[in-house]
């Protein structure tokens, strides 16, 4: 019975020390207000917080965690960060604390005459 009872408090200190690790980051961009997408969903507009987040998963499941923000503003250049997920499990300080996005305007199409 006190075996059992030690197995389980075990089981419930490891389920609970498992979880995600998770980071709120401020998304900015020169000119504001440009559409913010991360891995295909669409978040808002910046300035904009979104929590990133790692999360555990059990062997012999790969953890991918990778992220792709992209910034999309009318009669402007897209542009695209990409966050690797390389550092080891819990570890979510490969993605920065502020992303900044520096939109140029697109160039002008030729006026045909």
């Amino acid at each position: 019975m006190k075996r059992n009872l030690w197995f389980a408090a075990l089981i419930c200190i490891l389920f609970l020390s498992i979880g995600c690790v998770s980071k709120l980051v401020k998304i900015d961009s020169s000119p504001a207000f440009a559409d913010i997408w991360i891995n295909d969903d669409y978040i808002g507009k910046t300035p904009v917080y979104y929590e990133f987040s790692d999360r555990f998963h059990l062997w012999p499941i790969k953890k991918t965690e990778d992220y792709v923000v992209k910034a999309n503003l009318p009669g402007h250049e897209s542009e695209m960060k990409v966050f690797l997920d390389s550092p080891p499990l819990l570890d979510i300080n490969y993605v920065p604390d502020e992303i900044y996005f520096s939109l140029k305007p697109a160039p002008a199409k030729d006026l045909v005459k």
